[in-house]
């Protein structure tokens, strides 16, 4: 049971899509996937970080207090700087300028990115469904 405090975005990334799933109140009320384009050097980190990227843009647009999962730990390390070759994916640029606007923001918003293992709950498994649609 998650907190009614709380929005939660849940979100993946497969070889070719990115998903999130908003939850406020235990119920899904927003979800988006797209294709990310195939390519040789397409990484799973490189459509988790659209989706995360994504899911931030939704939430600036909706002010709340956010909890944001992800499964990917890597993408994790490269959105908090404790990881190489974080440059070269310009989604971690654009996450960690969308976390200092939260921060920045004289609105009552947070926004915290936390990691769970993988399909851990149903939301989980929904935006990992939503990843292979």
């Amino acid at each position: 049971m998650l907190s009614e405090k709380y929005v939660y975005i849940f979100t993946d990334g497969g070889k070719e899509k990115w998903a999130f799933v908003v939850v406020k109140d235990n119920l899904i009320i927003h979800e988006e996937s797209g294709t990310f384009g195939i390519s040789a050097s397409t990484s799973n980190d490189d459509t988790e970080s659209v989706g995360i990227f994504r899911a931030l843009q939704y939430a600036k647009g909706h002010p709340d207090n956010y909890i944001l999962t992800t499964d990917s730990q890597a993408v994790l390390a490269k959105i908090n700087g404790n990881a190489v070759n974080v440059t070269k994916n310009p989604n971690i640029r654009g996450i960690q300028s969308l976390l200092r606007e939260f921060k920045e923001s004289p609105l009552p918003v947070s926004f915290t990115i936390k990691w769970e293992k993988r399909i851990s709950n149903n939301f989980m498994k929904r935006v990992d469904v939503l990843c292979r649609e």
